[in-house]
């Protein structure tokens, strides 16, 4: 699973599917953020979706959600490498 496509997939129950694309696609774009991400590429976008999520979904979800976006979940191919 790509890295736009976990933060689609982990966005959608909240924003709904079409709304949650937009803002993984956007904002990797945005922050120059690719599939191979380095740390401090994975901070830069947690912190950024955190800070946008604030409004949808409070404070507390928003800094959950934001660190699902960026953690891949075990067993995925991304946490294999």
């Amino acid at each position: 699973m790509s890295l736009v496509e976990q933060i689609s997939t982990t966005l959608a129950p909240h924003l709904g599917q079409h709304s949650a694309d937009a803002v993984a696609r956007h904002t990797c774009a945005k922050l120059q953020v690719g599939d191979s991400p380095n740390d401090g590429d994975l901070a830069r976008l947690r912190e950024y979706l955190r800070r946008g999520l604030v409004a949808y979904v409070g404070a507390t979800s928003a800094e959950e959600l934001a660190a699902r976006c960026v953690t891949a979940a075990p067993g995925s191919p991304a946490a294999s490498t």
